[in-house]
């Protein structure tokens, strides 16, 4: 009788460490996951949701030219299983002259027939000659086979439609938008904003009159976040008093609206998606969530560095760990209580983003960037 207790107790035990694997193996690194929805096997350094699920990425071509190599990038438009090529990068930078360009982000208008594109110009090097590959005046340079890099050759945003069109701007001598970076298309589809590279000033411009104007006083912020669907963004910085605040910022009227004080910003300035939650890292292990509607009790939560989104039911964010460019898990974290939760199988990868709607998650691989869209529950 004593025997057959312990077959029982063993029996037990083993049925019951099986079902705790069961319950973690879709959680285990190396576990069968879900076959992704759509799969780009290109390189995609840069990517974007529009409203509708649609999915912009930027693959770059890589120009070997008299010991120069040039980047200049195509971009693409994934509609569910059919893919379009909107840029040819052949076509929109020809060669010669020997220059070329990083797309870093694109940002898509509100009703998504329009983007914009945060590039940066490359240019060959200072005293280069196409012609003969070699840099002039240097000697040494006839015999140095090594490839020559180019150099960066300033920020700026391009303007086009869906269909590749460029969206030029009225009266300006300039193909891009010059010293500019993260820009935005506002509520009318049909106006930009975005900050001087250099100055980190708001810009406001419309292409069609090619009016542009610089917002509240050329005054600077320490970050922004844009919500330019309602006409709006949200920043960081000093208030009337010096105080490290958070903001509202009115990119129609120009009025900023200052909301509560923080004690300290280290980056993340994330907007949740009915624009009602906001959320950064106060240092370097600590989310702070702050409820718009009450400002004055945010929720503190350690998660250790890196960069989130927010779900959809705003109740968590996903948090992929360490520096912007370095691979990393992604992780849950519920905000709540502070609990976290490995998301796709708890692999690496190289960046992320959820769509609009918060019913899609698109990632890269390290390595080649292979882009992948996964449904999100």
């Amino acid at each position: 009788m004593s025997r057959l207790r312990k077959i029982a107790g063993r029996v037990a035990l083993a049925s019951s460490l099986a079902v705790g694997l069961a319950l973690l193996m879709p959680f285990a690194k190396g576990a069968p996951q879900e076959a992704p929805k759509l799969l780009v096997d290109d390189d995609c350094q840069a990517f974007a949701f529009d409203a509708n699920g649609n999915i912009a990425y930027a693959v770059p071509r890589i120009k070997h030219v008299k010991r120069l190599y040039i980047e200049r990038d195509d971009i693409w438009i994934a509609s569910g299983p059919a893919r379009k090529r909107i840029i040819d990068a052949e076509k929109f930078m020809p060669f010669p002259p020997p220059a070329g360009y990083v797309v870093n982000s694109l940002g898509w208008s509100p009703d998504g027939r329009r983007l914009a594109l945060d590039m940066v110009l490359q240019q060959p090097p200072s005293g280069y000659e196409v012609a003969s590959g070699k840099s002039k005046g240097k000697e040494e340079d006839v015999e140095d086979r090594s490839p020559v890099s180019t150099v960066g050759g300033g920020k700026v945003v391009a303007l086009i439609g869906d269909d590749g069109d460029e969206i030029k701007v009225n009266g300006s001598k300039d193909r891009f938008i010059q010293d500019a970076k993260q820009p935005a298309w506002l509520g009318d589809n049909a106006t930009v904003v975005y900050l001087g590279a250099g100055s980190n000033q708001i810009q406001r411009l419309k292409p069609s009159s090619g009016e542009t104007k610089t917002l509240f006083d050329a005054h600077t912020f320490d970050a922004v976040v844009w919500d330019g669907r309602r006409n709006q963004a949200y920043a960081i910085g000093r208030g009337i008093r010096g105080q490290l605040m958070l903001m509202r910022l009115d990119l129609l009227k120009e009025t900023i609206t200052e909301i509560t004080r923080i004690d300290d910003y280290r980056g993340s300035l994330a907007l949740s998606p009915s624009g009602k939650k906001i959320g950064f890292f106060e240092d370097g292990d600590t989310i702070v969530a702050i409820d718009l509607a009450n400002p004055s009790r945010p929720r503190r939560v350690p998660a250790g560095y890196g960069r989130f989104e927010w779900s959809d039911d705003e109740r968590r964010v996903l948090l992929k760990r360490g520096p912007e460019e370095k691979s990393n898990s992604l992780t849950w974290v519920t905000l709540a209580d502070g609990s976290f939760a490995p998301a796709l199988y708890d692999l690496t990868y190289r960046d992320f983003t959820i769509a609009p709607d918060g019913k899609s998650l698109a990632v890269t691989q390290p390595g080649k960037r292979v882009l992948k869209v996964y449904p999100l529950p």
